[in-house]
């Protein structure tokens, strides 16, 4: 017999894929629990066990894939601000159909907002003076906006080739060469 974990894991997948699928087909407001747990062919009961909305299937998986990534690595190394983008890349990649789901359903501030909180858990100085906290939000937004082009344009380009871009973007030394001047 299986584990109660195990059966709690294969519900909420099941569930995650029956939203993706009804998301393809309709708009996400449009979408109701019912619609969501007939499809996955779990209970109202088993649905509200997991999740209080539509917003945390989509937001929890993220936020459970990252907790996995997180574990896999903690004790391998320290990681610096290379090896968070590089990181970030391959999330997006590996979970590139939740985040346009999260799109699809204007749920763009939750990536912010994870965003934001992961870079304060790794330089929590930066939440410290009011000029820290305005930079964190610049390079989230652009560093958001950069994997929204990179989706929105079928993410073609490997996930590395990305990183070193974004990478070059943030870094001091190279971003400079980004840079365009108005004429005199």
């Amino acid at each position: 017999m299986e584990k109660p974990n195990e059966i709690n894991v294969l519900t909420k997948e099941c569930i995650l894929t029956a939203l993706l699928r009804l998301m393809e087909e309709r708009p996400y407001d449009s979408i109701s629990i019912t619609d969501i747990t007939s499809l996955a062919g779990v209970s109202r009961m088993a649905y509200y066990r997991n999740y209080s909305s539509k917003e945390e299937i989509l937001i929890k998986h993220l936020e459970d894939e990252e907790k996995k990534i997180i574990e896999n690595a903690i004790g391998t190394k320290s990681f610096s601000i290379k090896d968070i983008i590089f990181y970030v890349s391959d999330f997006i990649q590996d979970n590139s159909s939740v985040i346009k789901a999260v799109y699809s359903a204007g749920l763009t501030h939750r990536l912010t907002d994870m965003l934001k909180d992961r870079i304060y858990s790794y330089f929590p100085v930066a939440n410290q003076t009011t000029e820290g906290k305005y930079a964190v939000r610049f390079y989230v937004g652009a560093i958001l906006s950069v994997y929204r082009y990179w989706i929105d344009n079928g993410m073609e380009e490997p996930a590395d080739t990305v990183s070193e871009i974004v990478w070059k973007l943030v870094n001091q030394d190279s971003a400079i060469e980004y840079l365009v001047y108005p004429e005199n």
